[in-house]
């Protein structure tokens, strides 16, 4: 089972794309689909929460994230 992995303060390693055309969504999906992440965002829950309307979000350990997903995190 994998797991997220929690930094200092609760916060997560993020990479977060932008989802505003289905283009975007392939490209990303594709990308980490080879594995290729860019975790550069340090991210609280609420924070991730907030940027799903607009962007996909990967959580280290975890991959692409959902709402559902969210809930089951410190």
């Amino acid at each position: 089972m994998r797991e997220a992995k929690v930094y200092k303060n609760n916060l997560y390693n993020c990479d977060v794309r932008n989802a505003e055309n289905l283009e975007r969504i392939y490209d990303a999906r594709r990308e980490w689909k080879d594995g290729k992440y860019n975790y550069n965002k340090l991210l609280s829950r609420d924070e991730i929460y907030s940027l799903l309307d607009d962007n996909l979000v990967a959580i280290e350990g975890l991959d692409e994230v959902t709402e559902e997903d969210l809930k089951k995190l410190i």
